[in-house]
């Protein structure tokens, strides 16, 4: 083999390497999670999913990119009927075990159907911190009124770009579902194919609690 060739040959095996510990090291900050969530017995109607969950616990907060696939057990998914509030929110709520501002979630989010395909454009997602060491992300997919209803959703994506403050890391998450008071979703199979404002009536559901407001599509910083 020539000095040439010699030189062409480790050139390429220099670039090859490089390129896999490059590859490598996105693989290493991109982290794919799919987290299943029972919404409870089908059918019924309600204004409020919440459920925690611990497949993030322990992780440190160093700028790390999450994929999370919130799927739904058993089959059941949620239908928006006219009625549900255009301010529904899919919201994520992670608290860590700092106890001031810890920083923002960033990302976007995006309904999925039955075979996990997008129903709706990725969207950018509403953020807010806590001072408590806690950070909210909010996905509002009716806003604007681009989704045609009724309609089902069996799961949620969600890409988040964590912030970077290593020395903390996350010991809690929640997901919650939410509508605001007498503008329900239904927990199908089994749910009606829809309902509509009724005018004449009044709708009120027990143990609704409020939207969440802090989120709006408002970010928050960091006073001072």
């Amino acid at each position: 083999m020539t000095s040439q060739l010699r030189a062409v040959v480790q050139g390429q095996a220099l670039f090859i390497g490089v390129l896999t510990m490059a590859i490598a090291g996105i693989a290493d900050s991109m982290h794919a999670v799919t987290i299943p969530l029972d919404l409870g017995r089908a059918p019924h109607v309600t204004s409020k999913v919440d459920h925690g969950f611990n497949a993030l616990n322990g992780v440190s907060v160093a700028g790390q990119t999450f994929s999370l696939d919130f799927m739904f057990k058993k089959n059941e998914f949620v239908r928006f009927f006219t009625v549900t509030s255009d301010s529904f929110v899919a919201l994520i709520t992670l608290q860590t075990n700092d106890a001031g501002l810890v920083g923002f979630l960033d990302g976007t989010g995006f309904l999925v159907d039955q075979q996990g395909n997008p129903l709706e454009q990725r969207q950018e997602l509403g953020s807010a911190s806590g001072d408590n060491g806690s950070m909210a992300a909010g996905l509002f997919p009716l806003v604007g009124g681009g989704l045609p209803r009724p309609l089902d959703s069996f799961g949620v994506h969600l890409d988040l770009l964590l912030p970077t403050n290593p020395s903390f890391s996350i010991t809690d998450a929640r997901f919650t579902l939410e509508s605001g008071p007498g503008q329900p979703f239904g927990v199908g199979p089994g749910v009606p194919r829809d309902i509509v404002p009724d005018e004449g009536s009044t709708f009120f559901l027990l143990g609704i609690g409020s939207l969440v407001q802090v989120l709006g599509r408002v970010r928050l910083t960091r006073a001072g």
